[in-house]
């Protein structure tokens, strides 16, 4: 039985994901912010003493500066989960105003492009929604679906002559799920661009650290030789017995420094690069774990 490839491992949270999504649930918020209030204006000008309308974006936009205030108090330890649950929550009340807004529209008996509202909002959840996959193709269907239950449901198809919708407004849904699929995909492989150029720049430190550590065992290496040499040459009695031990742990010496240099090609040699300050090398591995050492404590 064949068994199994494993799954690779999940990839960590980068500080830029944690900033990208930021700015997505910020600009989706912002703009919200100022559309709604524009909104407000427009709508007591087209139905003057209609107040649902205007009240339902009031409370928008009150929400919205809530969401701004908590992006901006927890900008510094932001998470992909709060900015998805910021944009998550500024979108939703969507789908209440822009029904009660197109019931209104329809009863004003005034020309409207209807659905507008919709096909704008899955756009940005397409361009700028910091979630996942299931979440945000699960708001394009929501707006979607409500698009056409209210293009049928208001007898819209029979009052206006429009033979392409809602079929133009669905393939504004499909767009929308087709550039959040691709800017999720986009995300993922500079993700994994990003592992993988770590794990380069830790591999190339591990040989230097090991090329330092042949160059700096290089020297007492060679004096062990010479004063080895020297008592093979002296031959007093009680030699043999002392030489032998020592012959066997230098040429264990000489082999291990020998197989360090097998880590050679992995350093990206400079052109004014001819050799690794082994001293340089040992200071900056000894600071770099007394940092992460500090990390940890705290």
């Amino acid at each position: 039985m064949a068994r199994a490839s494993p799954e690779p491992a999940p990839l960590g949270v980068t500080d830029e994901q944690r900033a990208r999504a930021w700015w997505g649930a910020f600009f989706a918020t912002f703009l919200t912010l100022l559309g709604e209030v524009a909104y407000i204006f427009i709508d007591w000008q087209v139905h003057p003493g209609y107040l649902v309308l205007p009240a339902l974006r009031a409370l928008h936009v009150l929400e919205s500066v809530g969401l701004l205030a908590l992006l901006f108090a927890r900008r510094s330890t932001s998470s992909p989960r709060l900015s998805e649950g910021v944009f998550t929550a500024v979108a939703l009340p969507h789908l209440v105003i822009f029904a009660v807004a197109e019931v209104a529209m329809a009863a004003s008996g005034r020309v409207w492009q209807p659905l507008t509202g919709h096909r704008l909002l899955m756009l940005g959840i397409g361009l700028l929604a910091p979630m996942g996959p299931a979440l945000g193709v699960g708001l394009v269907s929501a707006f979607a679906l409500e698009a056409v239950l209210l293009w049928y449901g208001l007898g819209l198809n029979t009052r206006l002559q429009m033979p392409w919708e809602p079929w133009i407004t669905l393939v504004w849904g499909g767009t929308a799920c087709g550039l959040l699929a691709f800017r999720l995909r986009t995300q993922r492989i500079e993700q994994r661009l990003q592992k993988a150029r770590a794990e380069t720049e830790s591999l190339e430190r591990v040989a230097r650290l090991l090329l330092a550590m042949r160059d700096a065992a290089n020297t007492p290496l060679q004096s062990l030789e010479v004063g080895v040499s020297l008592l093979r040459q002296r031959s007093e009695p009680g030699n043999a017995a002392l030489l032998a031990p020592m012959e066997r742990a230098l040429n264990r010496l000489r082999s291990l420094t020998q197989r360090m240099s097998i880590a050679d090609p992995l350093v990206n040699w400079d052109s004014h690069e001819e050799s690794i300050d082994a001293e340089e090398v040992l200071r900056g591995l000894e600071e770099s774990l007394q940092r992460e050492l500090e990390r940890r404590r705290h």
